[in-house]
């Protein structure tokens, strides 16, 4: 009989310890929601209207809270800072959760509230999703900022072979009829098992809670398990492993201005994986931001900011 939720001693092996430094709980602003033919689409907003748009894009599987902390530490009389819900995650609705429908998801909420000259920060899958959304939408872009991000060289996958062997038994057991089904509806893998190993310190109760709260049951967890199944892993799906290499093509030959956050010791997207952009793209700004696993912005959301705002400056003109 097969194991419902495979590799998991491996993958949630965690030292019990003080959980972080208390941050804000609460969001610096309230919940706006803008409708598009395919989806209602939340987010929240600080900062100058007028000024230039920093798009902030979440991974899996978090919500528009994860910027809560970095969007404050931010010079809000500069830019207009905005934080936006993946489709079936936080408070959006609506249809298609793989990579190149969330993409066209945030094409989408571009065009309903008018952005152009766009600054995208994207984390973990966020990263990859707005990576198609700005390689699509390139003359919308003014920058692109990422942070353990599913970026090349990571992805795509060519093979299971490439991933380290407990990842890809997880990414294999999600891809399969019934189990995946079993163990990211039913049993709640991203939020019970995986999401506590992205932080080396426990996240304080209500923000483990706030994450959580989108997906009270099995079945609306199913945004989660869609994406899973459409990252692009061992060639498949055939048409998101397409539109994520034409992706990185233009990642690698654009001169839009790029940042690369990390971290020590990182997770998915370390210091040399961060390295590989300065002879692999143009025009790209590295920048260390001290200890950290992968939920950077739960972490030391401060130190984000700090490398993030320092970038942005160079933008400004």
């Amino acid at each position: 009989m097969r194991s419902a939720i495979p590799t998991l001693t491996a993958i949630a092996a965690f030292t019990a310890c003080p959980t972080l430094a208390q941050q804000s709980l609460d969001r610096p602003a309230e919940i706006q929601i803008v409708k598009t033919a395919n989806a209602e689409i939340a987010y929240y907003e600080i900062g100058n209207p007028e000024g230039k748009p920093v798009v902030f894009v979440h991974g899996l599987p978090f919500s528009s809270y994860i910027w809560r902390n970095v969007m404050t530490g931010l010079d809000r009389q500069i830019f207009r800072l905005i934080a936006v819900d993946l489709v079936g995650f936080g408070d959006s609705s609506g249809d298609g959760y793989g990579v190149t429908d969330q993409a066209a998801h945030l094409a989408s909420f571009a065009d309903a509230l008018d952005l152009s000259d766009i600054i995208a920060v994207g984390h973990d899958w966020g990263a990859g999703i707005a990576l198609v959304w700005a390689a699509q939408n390139a003359e919308d872009f003014a920058g692109f900022a990422t942070m353990e991000g599913a970026m090349p060289p990571v992805y795509p996958r060519p093979t299971y072979d490439e991933m380290p062997e407990r990842i890809a038994g997880l990414f294999r057991a999600m891809r399969d009829p019934g189990l995946g089904e079993e163990n990211v509806l039913n049993g709640n893998l991203w939020l019970d098992r995986i999401m506590p190993t992205m932080t080396e310190k426990p996240m304080p109760e209500a923000v483990v809670a706030e994450y959580n709260r989108p997906f009270p049951k099995p079945e609306s967890r199913q945004p989660i398990l869609e994406m899973s199944r459409s990252l692009p892993i061992g060639g498949a799906p055939a048409d998101v492993v397409a539109t994520y290499s034409a992706a990185v093509t233009w990642w690698t030959t654009t001169d839009l201005p790029k940042l690369v956050l990390y971290a020590e010791p990182g997770r998915l997207y370390p210091e040399d994986l961060a390295r590989w952009n300065e002879d692999n793209a143009k025009n790209v700004t590295l920048t260390n931001i001290g200890p950290g696993r992968h939920a950077l912005q739960e972490e030391d959301p401060q130190a984000v900011a700090d490398g993030l705002g320092d970038w942005l400056a160079t933008l400004d003109n």
